[in-house]
């Protein structure tokens, strides 16, 4: 029994699928795939056809996605199809990739340069270095997932590995042009970030041009997602629609809308009527921006998950919750059994038990005795993008998501809510096909049932420093709280925010809540030189402190407003919501470590709040 048919025992595959699946180990093949085609497990399908049937080195093969959900997700796939064979195949995003390439052959690679040089430099070591022409002669197939978001530099970087790579090397690239969302931010309507002439010609356009690479277009048609009469028609005939409006001057967006609200199995709804606490873990409420989600997230009081830039996921909070005072060099499996049990068995409720969390680092930091090596699992726990097996998808707690279109590409759910933007205007033609495929990709997102309701009059922007900000009919602010960087370690158990006491008094807290939604208030410390100290409801706990970034954006949004000199940030923000906690990881080398109270400067894990909030507030007039 071959590969297909044996996947085919849980998946029947149709035609077009198993002519993707089983094409030659060195085609190079473009595949059309709208929504609900099956593409990630063809995708999955064909590398192990290639690894089970053409006998290709699992490490010869790479796999190129968008996102770091997309991998995880493609990865789990894989290694139901082959084992752990998947181990070996080299499943990345685009810029894993090439930090991969910059840090192996480069011995000035820096992460602190900016993304544009970091870029340019391995397009450099893709031309003209032997070093990596050699490790990409071993390459023998190599799979791009959602190839239409493939513009400005990152279509540089995967045009020049493309022609790097052996004229034997096969490539299978799939796409949904339906789906090309690259040019807006996800957080404003109606204003592209930089116009595509601005960015290039996508990658799909030069692949199709290029000669030399000789890509032939094949097309994933049949529908298996959802048997919803109303989506089928949404996943074909309005796909049709939207892949057609480059030819139609003005008007296009309000007629997909209104087709799609059709489609629907409900419309007509008002987010003003509902509420987050409404829906289930099943259901997943997609706004347009993220102020939007931001405003439905923070007058939620049950557990909920948000999809939202920059809110990616974290690292569980049972990591510290066993660790924040472990400090031997290596860890086995009996030990971390009586970790768990004394510590996290009555804390905290992580989906999945102590056998899938042990399997879960040993594949990040095992050794080959079954220990694991902590300094290995804190180098890599501590990185700005952990890996995968010991993130959780979302940030939050579990329940239903709430999260802006851009931020849920590439993911479904069995019951969508898609709450659309009420009177959004473009400035040219370009602007409207872009907000119209935003509208397309949303709608697709559902696997069981749409529904289609009119979201809130956004009165929002942001900052320099990409914070959201917005205003109240009666003359509040609201600014976004909980953003990367607003919590460091210092301030959870640093030694000059925080007595000893106080430190592990908050730590404990902070176990105690680790589960559960909590409500905080920010409070300014004159002697913290103002910062703002996070503060428990009750009032009798403190938490931690924030950075100064928070105060600096205050007084940022002040003089936007020409305020500077008449009114000050305000003393306490209140309603600050907590979703849980997360765990944060100091490397072994680190020098902030020196600045922490014990045990947590020597174990390097650490519990933080999981804030996520939008308090409302006034500015105070100076006296």
């Amino acid at each position: 029994m071959n590969i297909v048919q044996e996947i085919g025992q849980t998946a029947d595959w149709d035609a077009d699928q198993v002519k993707v699946i089983t094409a030659e180990y060195d085609a190079r093949i473009i595949v059309e795939s709208g929504p609900g085609t099956g593409k990630t497990a063809v995708a999955c399908a064909r590398l192990a056809h290639l690894i089970e049937e053409e006998d290709i080195e699992p490490s010869n093969t790479w796999m190129i996605s968008f996102t770091r959900t997309a991998v995880a997700e493609i990865r789990a796939r894989l290694h139901s199809y082959v084992g752990d064979n998947s181990f070996g195949i080299r499943i990345a995003t685009v810029d894993s990739h090439a930090w991969s390439i910059h840090s192996g052959h480069d011995p000035n690679a820096s992460l602190t340069g900016s993304y544009e040089k970091n870029i340019e430099r391995v397009i450099e070591l893709l031309k003209a270095d032997e070093d990596v022409a050699h490790e990409l002669s071993q390459i023998e197939h190599v799979v791009i997932d959602e190839a239409q978001d493939l513009v400005g530099k990152r279509a540089d970087l995967v045009e020049a590995l493309l022609k790097r790579l052996p004229e034997d090397c096969g490539v299978t690239v799939f796409t949904d042009e339906a789906q090309a969302i690259y040019g807006f931010s996800d957080d404003r309507v109606g204003h592209l970030q930089t116009s595509v002439g601005n960015i290039g010609q996508p990658l799909l356009i030069r692949l199709k041009s290029v000669r030399e690479l000789e890509f032939t277009l094949l097309a994933l048609k049949e529908i298996h997602r959802t048997s919803s009469p109303g989506l089928r028609r949404i996943f074909s005939e309005v796909r049709k629609d939207v892949l057609g409006i480059q030819k139609r001057k003005e008007g296009f967006h309000d007629e997909i809308a209104q087709k799609i609200c059709d489609f629907a199995d409900e419309s007509g709804l008002k987010w003003m009527q509902m509420k987050v606490a409404d829906f289930s873990s099943d259901d997943l409420l997609l706004f347009r921006t993220r102020s939007e989600v931001l405003m439905a997230s923070q007058f939620c009081d049950i557990p909920h998950r948000l999809r939202l830039s920059g809110y990616g996921g974290t690292l569980p909070s049972w990591l510290a919750l066993c660790f924040y005072d472990y400090s031997d060099a290596f860890l086995d499996e009996a030990m971390f059994y009586e970790l768990w049990s004394e510590r996290v068995e009555t804390k905290a409720t992580p989906e999945y038990g102590p056998a899938e969390a042990w399997w879960r680092l040993l594949r990040v930091a095992g050794k080959n005795d079954g220990s694991v090596e902590m300094s290995k699992l804190r180098r890599r726990l501590s990185q700005k993008r952990p890996p995968i097996d010991l993130t959780t998808q979302e940030y939050g707690l579990f329940g239903p998501i709430v999260g802006t279109i851009h931020a849920s590409k590439g993911r479904e759910a069995q019951n969508v809510v898609l709450l659309l933007p009420t009177g959004a205007e473009f400035e040219n033609a370009e602007e409207e096909a872009e907000e119209t495929r935003v509208l397309f990709v949303g709608a697709t997102r559902a696997k069981t049932s749409l529904m289609v309701g009119e979201g809130t009059v956004s009165r929002s922007a942001s900052l320099s420093s990409g914070r959201a900000y917005g205003w109240t009919r009666n003359g509040k602010t609201m600014l976004e709280i909980g953003r990367d960087g607003d919590i460091a370690p210092r301030g959870l158990v640093g030694s000059n925010e925080l007595s000893a006491s106080e430190a592990a008094k908050a730590q404990n807290f902070l176990a105690g809540v680790s589960d559960v939604v909590t409500t905080y208030s920010l409070q300014v410390d004159p002697e913290l030189d103002w910062r703002y100290r996070i503060v428990a409801d009750s009032g009798e706990t403190c938490a931690g402190a924030m950075e100064r970034s928070v105060g600096y954006d205050l007084w940022d949004l002040l003089k936007k407003r020409n305020q500077g000199n008449s009114h000050r940030p305000p003393g306490r923000l209140s309603y600050v919501r907590g979703h849980g906690c997360s765990t944060m990881v100091l490397a072994p080398d680190d020098s902030e470590a020196s600045t922490l109270h014990e045990p947590w400067a020597s174990s390097g894990f650490l519990l933080t709040p999981r804030i996520a909030a939008y308090p409302s507030f006034y500015f105070k007039r100076r006296s």
